[in-house]
């Protein structure tokens, strides 16, 4: 059973199998979800707990799909990599298994993927594109990379930073001005859904420690950090998140119509968790 659908695009196994199973559908719609699980010796009710998200693939299941979509080699490995990377409960893990599956991926990786990937690969890219659109960079010299390295708080080397505006400017985030002067190619850069949630992560951890030292290293009267814990329902949980979502939108809107004297760069961090288990009923 073969398949015009390529493993390598996929950064979730579920949506693959889903897509496959619609593909082979087209051309043979006696075709079906029982139908696979059948070839891969799946009971039914298993399989579709599995699609759903419900079930997690045992290694055996993995054989034989392997063994059923007739992959190769390399697709097998793949597929071993990404069922790993979409187990993994823990960041570091999938760090690890998203890092091994890039080296198979960039030969059919989206460009804007990749882009992405680099962009949020280190916090100061982000704080770096919006630093430049305060601070007139002329050139990449050492001199000049080290005195916008020692803008950044906590402070940047100046390699990492010539480093940074080279990439920026290759994604097309930062761009040569008609001055001479390096500054960003549009108004924002936000992450989306698109981005593989292992990327996001790591980023807002890497924003996390940054709050954390911003504690001892910034002045009260220049930061806001503050908390708030409460008990609500999921409705009310529901109510809250997309509270928060307006206000982001709310607040990229202030950024926009501000007209004043840009002169330093900021982060928000807005964090909403559980710090208890649901009630348990006695």
């Amino acid at each position: 059973m073969e398949t015009k659908i390529n493993i390598l695009d996929y950064l979730d196994y579920r949506s693959y199998l889903k897509d496959y199973i619609e593909f082979v559908k087209l051309e043979n719609p006696s075709f079906s979800m029982r139908a696979f699980a059948a070839k891969i010796q799946c009971n039914p009710g298993q399989f579709n707990r599995i699609l759903n998200g419900e079930r997690n693939l045992t290694s055996s299941l993995i054989i034989e799909i392997c063994t059923v979509l007739k992959f190769s080699r390399k697709e097998k490995r793949y597929f071993e990599l990404l069922t790993a990377y979409n187990h993994s409960k823990k960041q570091s893990e999938r760090e690890y298994n998203f890092g091994q599956m890039q080296s198979f991926r960039k030969a059919n990786i989206k460009e804007i993927s990749a882009d992405q990937y680099q962009l949020y690969s280190h916090w100061y890219n982000v704080v770096l594109r919006e630093l430049l659109s305060i601070y007139k960079c002329t050139d990449l010299s050492e001199s000049e990379c080290r005195k916008i390295g020692k803008m950044m708080i906590p402070q940047v080397s100046h390699s990492e930073i010539s480093s940074a505006i080279k990439l920026l400017m290759a994604l097309g985030v930062l761009e040569k001005n008609k001055d001479g002067t390096i500054g960003s190619a549009d108004a924002f850069t936000a992450s989306g859904e698109a981005i593989p949630q292992v990327i996001t992560n790591r980023f807002l951890l890497e924003f996390t420690d940054l709050a954390q030292r911003a504690v001892d290293a910034i002045p009260r009267d220049q930061r806001r950090l503050s908390t708030l814990t409460f008990s609500v329902s999921q409705v009310g949980y529901k109510k809250i998140s997309e509270r928060i979502d307006e206000f982001r939108r709310e607040l990229l809107a202030m950024v926009d119509a501000d007209d004043g004297v840009l002169d330093k760069v900021y982060h928000l961090n807005l964090h909403l968790f559980p710090v208890s288990k649901g009630r348990v009923n006695e």
